[in-house]
Order: structure tokens, then C-alpha cells, then sequence
């Protein structure tokens, strides 16, 4: 069980103090009102009062008058149940309310807060008694107890006294100077470390600053011994809202250190801020209680300035090892791509060719050619000029791109002729992959080119289709190109396929198509 601090025994013990003073005032002066003992007094003043009265209509024997007077009287008092006059033989005389059921005897003349009894005599001899019942007080006993004078004084001052003595206290204790409990040796030893050191006690108030925090910022130079760590502005501002959150108070909640906080000082608008580590480390007495916490600030600023300079720097080089990387990308497309169409040029076409001619040998998978070629463009580029020629070479390019794959090998060949190479399919599929790109040209090229309304291109197209050891690049290349000027020659706009024959002669298998 933790054991309550030095602030809650001395508001105690001054609570006890004031509680022990009033009672002492109470025993020797009465200055508490007993108000139990008040009633009494005052019921039995009233039952001696009316006493006298009764005695004299007794003497005149008016029993009728003395009737009346009782129901008078109990009915004029609230609190009174029953009123009699009883006999010394115990019998009752005269009586108003149920007397018999109010009274309970009281053994004797001796009175009560609820039965007060006066006794009457005749001739020097005790003739009777004069007898009150009181309506007991209302609540519980316990409740009347509770509000006695005496009781609430002292449970007024053990709450609002311990509040009220806590919070000076508190304050008093704030205002002692914590310094003059820590000797000078000891302020001199830490003055001489590198790092910021604050000694906390246990409610996180400043009990020490060495010179070196004193100087991690200007306000600091001024700041007051015994004031929470957590309201100084300058701290307070790069901290958390929450005190809570602040590393020392969750150093001594947790009771283990908190190392590597990282915060961030504004020095002012003029001044660069600061960049601070905080270690927190909390202190426990022999029986294990924390009774502060030791906090130290290392000033990594120029550490920081130096890594930000260097991300800075490495951020610079990446941008530029970014920017010769596009660079070498645009001077490799430029040296591998057609200016016009973006297609692989011819010296491009052959190195990449070679590379998947060799892996096609090593697969066992066939490689397929397809050579394509504008009709009549001689025509358009006399009819429309060479500018409506160029966007006529840049619409078929782009319908071949259309319908090939990313693998494939997409070259403008020459002037109006292009070469498509692909790998992995057999003749079929090459000749339908050609026909697509003939029937994409002749239906879709208008919708590209709407500089000249009317304008109809077409291509004519050559096919070959082989593998094995034997396969050849110029081969592939030669057999399409036959194909192809078989297809100009049968009448353009149609696909040609080159079939070899025993006598060497190539057969050729076409589409049908228009003659152009």
C-alpha cells in the first residue's frame, strides 16, 4: 500500500488540530448549542408553566374550565400528544388524547425529551403529577445525531477544512525555495555537463537546472525553482496538450525510464529552432516510492542541420541519377525508335530479331513475319503532300501497334513498309493476326486521319510462318517479303502467306481482297 505523502499528513494533522481546539472549547466554555437538551428545557418550562395553572383551577375544583384548558393546550401544540393529571395513587383524573397509549412511565418525577411530569401537592402533601407527552423529534437517530452542532462542526471542518489546508499547503510548499536542499557541490558538478539537467520531485517541479538548460533557450535563463516542468511556455508549446503524454511524468508513472524523445524548440522568429533529445529516468527512495525523476536535454541541432543537409544532398544526386536515367531513356529511344511513328528502326528491329531468333532455337517455338506495306502511297504523298503522307505512315503504325502484342517486334521496315516479328504462334494465327491489321486499315483509318475526308488507304500484307535448327532471320524476312509482293502483284488490299513448293517456287495463299 503506498503511503500518503508529506502534503496530505500535515493537512491532516492540521485538521486534527482544529477538530481537537473546538472540542476543548466546547467541554470548557460550552460554546456549542446542545439543541436535544434545548427542547428539554424549553418542554419542561412549558409543562411548569401550565402546571401552575392547573393547580389553581385544582383549588377551585372547575373541572369543566380545567378540561377545556387541556384541550386547549393540546391542541394549540403540535407537539404535544397527550396532557393528564394523574393522582398519587396513579390514577388519572383528567386527560386530553390518549394519554394511556403516550405515556410510558418515566419511574419517578425525573422528565425526558418526550414525558415531562411536574408534580402537585395539597397541604404540604404530594397530591398528584402534572403529565406532557411529546411527539418524538422526526428521522432516524442517527440523522438527528448527525445534525447536532457539535457534529457538524467537525465533519465542516474535516472536508472543507482539508481542502481548504491542502490548497495552502500546496501553495506554502510551492513558495519555500527546494534548492536550499541541494548543496552547492552538487549544482556545480552538474553546471559542468555538456547536457541540460533537470532535477523533478515527485509532482514534476523543478528542484534543479544546470546552466547548460538554462541556456537551450532565452526564457530559460529566468526560470523559477519549484515550478512544474509541464507549464514552462517554451517546453509546453513543442509538448503534448496532454501532461500525461510528457516523458517524465510517464517515466515516473511507469516507473522505468523513457529514453530517445525527440522535440523541437522555436527559439523565436529570428533564431533557427532547436532540436532536442529528452532521457528521463525516474528516482525511488530505499523503500521504492518515486520521489522525482531525473531529466537530462541533449542538443542534437547540429547533428539534425547535418543529416537534413545531407538527405538534401541525397535527394539532389537521386534527382539527377533520375533525370540522366530519362535522359538515357529518351537517347535510347531515339536510337532505337522510328522519329515518326515510334516503331523499332531497322538496326534496332535486327539486335532485338537475333535475341528472340535464339531463344525461339532454344524453345523449339516458331517464329512468324508479317511485312506490310501502303498501297498506292506514292500516290497520296503527289495527291495530299508529304505532310499528309507522314500522318498516313503515323495511322498505319499505330492500327499495327493496335493489334500486336507487347512482345512482339513492331519496325518500320522502310519509307511505307513496316516488319512485324512475333514468337509463340503458328501460321494460322499469324495470318489472322494479319488480317486483322489489314481489315483494322482499310475500315478504321478514316476516323484517324480527318485532315482529308474521303481519303481510303489499304496495305497489303506478306506472311511466313517457321522454325526449327534451320530457321534463319533473313530467311523469315525474305519468304514475307515475297509473300508481300505477291500480294501487290494478285491486287493489293489482301494477305499472302508463303507456301514452298519441290521445284523451289514459293505457292502462295491469299485472301481475297480489292483490287486497288
Amino acid at each position: 500500500m503506498k503511503r500518503p505523502g508529506p502534503l496530505v499528513n500535515m493537512t491532516l494533522a492540521l485538521v486534527a488540530l482544529c477538530g481537537t481546539l473546538v472540542l476543548l472549547a466546547d467541554l470548557f466554555f460550552g460554546v456549542l448549542v446542545d439543541r436535544s437538551a434545548q427542547t428539554r428545557d424549553l418542554r419542561k418550562h412549558m409543562a411548569e408553566s401550565l402546571a401552575v395553572q392547573v393547580a389553581a383551577l385544582l383549588q377551585d375544583d372547575n373541572r369543566s374550565a380545567l378540561q377545556r384548558t387541556l384541550d386547549g393546550v393540546a391542541a394549540r401544540n403540535a407537539d404535544v400528544r397527550s396532557i393528564a393529571i394523574r393522582r398519587a395513587d396513579s390514577t388519572i383524573v383528567l386527560q386530553a388524547g390518549d394519554h394511556q397509549k403516550a405515556w410510558l412511565g418515566t419511574g419517578g418525577d425525573a422528565s425526558l425529551l418526550e414525558q415531562v411530569t411536574v408534580p402537585l401537592s395539597a397541604g404540604g402533601q404530594r397530591w398528584g403529577a402534572f403529565e406532557v407527552a411529546f411527539r418524538p423529534e422526526p428521522g432516524l437517530a442517527v440523522t438527528r445525531w448527525l445534525t447536532q452542532p457539535l457534529v457538524l462542526t467537525l465533519l465542516f471542518l474535516g472536508t472543507i477544512g482539508s481542502l481548504v489546508f491542502g490548497l495552502y499547503m500546496r501553495r506554502a510548499l510551492q513558495h519555500l525555495d527546494p534548492a536550499s536542499v541541494i548543496p552547492e557541490r552538487v549544482q556545480g558538478a552538474f553546471d559542468a555537463m555538456a547536457e541540460g539537467v533537470l532535477v523533478l520531485d515527485a509532482r514534476g517541479r523543478i528542484l534543479l537546472a544546470n546552466r547548460a538548460f538554462r541556456g537551450l533557450h532565452p526564457d530559460a535563463t529566468a526560470l523559477r525553482q519549484g515550478r512544474p516542468l509541464s507549464s514552462v511556455a517554451w517546453l509546453a508549446a513543442a509538448l503534448p496538450a496532454d501532461p500525461g503524454a510528457h516523458p517524465w511524468v510517464q517515466a515516473m508513472g511507469e516507473r522505468k525510464p523513457n529514453a530517445g524523445y525527440t522535440l523541437e524548440v522555436n527559439q523565436g522568429e529570428d533564431s533557427e529552432a532547436r532540436q532536442l533529445v529528452i532521457n528521463c529516468a525516474p528516482i525511488a527512495d530505499a523503500g521504492g516510492s518515486v520521489r522525482g525523476c531525473l531529466v537530462t536535454f541533449n542538443d542534437v541541432s547540429e547533428l539534425h542541420n547535418a543529416n537534413r543537409a545531407l538527405r538534401e544532398t541525397l535527394e539532389a544526386l537521386s534527382a539527377a541519377k533520375g533525370e540522366v536515367e530519362r535522359k538515357n531513356g529518351e537517347l535510347q529511344r531515339l536510337a532505337t525508335r522510328d522519329s515518326l511513328t515510334g516503331c523499332l528502326n531497322r538496326r534496332a528491329f535486327h539486335d532485338s530479331f537475333e535475341r528472340m531468333l535464339l531463344l525461339a532455337r532454344a524453345g523449339g517455338q516458331e517464329l512468324g513475319c508479317v511485312m506490310v506495306d501502303i498501297d498506292h502511297f506514292k500516290a497520296v504523298n503527289d495527291t495530299h503532300g508529304h505532310a499528309v503522307g507522314d500522318r498516313v505512315i503515323q495511322e498505319v503504325a499505330k492500327k499495327i501497334q493496335e493489334c500486336a502484342r507487347v512482345a512482339d517486334l513492331v519496325c518500320r521496315y522502310g519509307g511505307e513498309e513496316f516488319c512485324i516479328v512475333m514468337t509463340g504462334i503458328d501460321k494460322q494465327q499469324v495470318f489472322a493476326f494479319a488480317e486483322r491489321v489489314r481489315a483494322k486499315v482499310e475500315h478504321d483509318f478514316a476516323n484517324g486521319l480527318r485532315e482529308v475526308p474521303g481519303l481510303r488507304v489499304t496495305v497489303s500484307v506478306g506472311v511466313d510462318s517457321f522454325g526449327g535448327p534451320s530457321l534463319a532471320a533473313s530467311m523469315l524476312l525474305d519468304r514475307a517479303d515475297q509473300a508481300l509482293y505477291r500480294a501487290k502483284r494478285g491486287g493489293r488490299n489482301r494477305v499472302c502467306t508463303y507456301v514452298g513448293t519441290a521445284s523451289g517456287r514459293p505457292a502462295i495463299s491469299q485472301t481475297a481482297g480489292d483490287d486497288t
